[in-house]
């Protein structure tokens, strides 16, 4: 018996000890007074315990959404805007790319770690790429400059082709006074061959006067104007404008009212018109060509159109882009300027290759 009293002594004495070293290591939650909510919980009381950690997950479950809305917001902000965009971490492992990125083929082989600004060029389009590091990240850009460079290449050729002009007009306005001189003194054998530099003098100064209208800007003074006076003009053009096939070219007025136009600029666009025609028949397989000047008015427009059965247009998206043609005896400024026209009559030029070839040009009534 005395053992079992010494042995349950013990057990006391240990229980005892246990007890002092855990209150002696205990963190008492009265000791923090900034948490006033869990200051005044009793660690008893579990029903308060666990209405504290559910308020705890709902506030993390708001604060993961939160994140997730702005992750989205900010890649849809990334797809929204025109450039290619791709981040590298920093050991060179790719961490972001948009889709224009992804659909921008070789974009990711570009070693941007030299510089931070660059022209690369990529299929058939110019990129600026610019790069910079945030946070242990390398941000990379592409932004497409591809019309930037070509408006740029349009201006200093628009400047080069008006100094040519100029320096050319002097010279051939006295060929055509010497043409016009010699043409009174010849008999009539020689007399064919002068008509026939008349003609190229006649192109050279259009080229010239084209260009320098286009180089300058195209203004337009509007007054009212007959349409019979347009269909005299093309009939004189037709006659004096060189080629080698039969041609046929019929008039078909169906619109008599005066239009609102500046002459001399209208001319310039229904000259290129008549010209193309007759490039295309010349251009074409027929033996035989037919030209058909319409015009008429449809929805508060006045419209001349002008059907040719010659060549077929080739690339219609570039059509009017200057500088740029596929005729054997084209400028590429002809079109071009002949936009530049229509736009300042508030108007538009068109063409098509379906259901009868033809250009147009759409003048407000």
């Amino acid at each position: 018996m005395k053992k079992s009293y010494k042995k349950e002594k013990t057990n006391k004495k240990k229980e005892s000890l246990k007890k002092e070293r855990l209150a002696s290591n205990a963190i008492l939650l009265e000791d923090y007074e900034s948490a006033e909510a869990v200051s005044n919980l009793d660690l008893g009381d579990t029903e308060s315990l666990l209405n504290l950690l559910h308020e705890l997950i709902l506030q993390s479950y708001k604060i993961e959404k939160e994140f997730k809305d702005f992750k989205v917001l900010i890649e849809s902000v990334l797809e929204m805007i025109p450039q290619a965009v791709v981040v590298f971490n920093s050991n060179g492992s790719l961490f972001y790319q948009n889709k224009k990125a992804i659909n921008l083929h070789g974009i990711l082989d570009i070693d941007m770690s030299d510089k931070s600004e660059k022209e690369v060029k990529i299929g058939n389009n110019v990129y600026l790429m610019q790069s910079s590091n945030i946070s242990h990240k390398q941000i990379i850009t592409a932004t497409n400059i591809t019309e930037q460079k070509r408006q740029e290449r349009l201006a200093n050729m628009g400047q080069l082709s008006a100094h040519l002009a100029h320096e050319i007009r002097n010279p051939i306005g006295s060929l055509s006074l010497l043409t016009g001189v010699l043409s009174k003194r010849v008999d009539n054998d020689t007399m064919s061959i002068v008509e026939e530099m008349k003609k190229s003098i006649w192109r050279v100064e259009r080229i010239i006067k084209s260009t320098l209208l286009f180089s300058k800007g195209v203004q337009a003074n509007r007054e009212y104007h007959e349409i019979k006076d347009f269909k005299i003009s093309l009939e004189k053009l037709f006659g004096e404008y060189g080629y080698t096939k039969d041609i046929d070219i019929e008039f078909r007025l169906d619109f008599s009212d005066k239009i609102f136009v500046d002459f001399s600029l209208y001319e310039i666009v229904l000259h290129n018109m008549l010209c193309n025609a007759i490039d295309a028949i010349e251009e074409g397989e027929c033996d035989n060509g037919k030209i058909v000047v319409r015009f008429f008015s449809e929805d508060n427009y006045a419209i001349c159109r002008i059907y040719d059965n010659g060549k077929d247009i080739e690339n219609l998206d570039s059509l009017f882009e200057a500088f740029k043609t596929t005729k054997l005896k084209g400028h590429g400024l002809g079109l071009a300027l002949s936009q530049q026209i229509a736009m300042a009559h508030n108007g538009s030029i068109n063409a098509n290759n379906t259901n009868g070839k033809f250009f147009e040009i759409k003048i407000p009534i």
